[in-house]
């Protein structure tokens, strides 16, 4: 049981990403339980994932996203495991969040106006949409930049979102590398054990 108390570490002492397979061992161990039914691989992998979406709730794991923008698009579609929206950059600068009522305030038929994109909302979207206010007037290229600093693909008349997301897809197998920076695994097994005790 000391040995799955102690942080996942190399030989060397430095923190090594773990599969999910080595999480549910280390669940395991700190269990101690025999009765296998109760604490079944199956149960623990679902508890894990739990966990591990009630982590990305409170919006801790970031990603970049770059997204071409259309002409005359207003609505663009995150991945569906976002959970929230941190920035959106068009063009290279930074666009202002605002509500529908904020927009209603700023100008009476804000959704026909047009001109560069000065707003982003998620008011009255799909969960995993944001809607651009006003929509591009032009197509941003999908040709990379060269050389490929600081992002690869071209962020001229382009969207890059940061956006906080849900992992728990992606560790859904044993086989799953943990989709979280190491210093998340501790924290992960000890949760998923006190939830399974509850």
């Amino acid at each position: 049981a000391a040995a799955a108390l102690a942080p996942n570490t190399t030989s060397g002492g430095t923190s090594m990403t773990a599969t999910i397979a080595e999480q549910i061992l280390r669940i395991q161990d700190v269990l101690q339980d025999t009765d296998a039914e109760a604490f079944s691989p199956s149960i623990i992998l679902m508890q894990h994932q739990d966990i591990l979406t009630s982590l990305s709730r409170k919006k801790l794991f970031g990603e970049v996203l770059w997204i071409q923008a259309v002409q005359g698009t207003a609505q663009y579609t995150l991945s569906a495991t976002t959970v929230g929206v941190r920035m959106v950059l068009y063009n290279e600068g930074r666009l202002d969040y605002a509500t529908e009522a904020m927009l209603d305030r700023w100008k009476a038929g804000w959704e026909y106006v047009q001109g560069e994109p000065q707003f982003w909302t998620m008011d009255k979207q799909s969960p995993n949409v944001i809607r651009l206010v006003p929509p591009p007037l032009r197509s941003g290229s999908s040709v990379p930049l060269i050389p490929p600093l600081p992002m690869i693909l071209d962020p001229v008349d382009n969207l890059v979102v940061f956006l906080y997301e849900d992992r728990a897809s992606q560790a859904n197998d044993t086989s799953d590398t943990l989709p979280v920076p190491d210093v998340w695994e501790d924290p992960l097994v000890y949760d998923t054990v006190a939830a399974l005790l509850s």
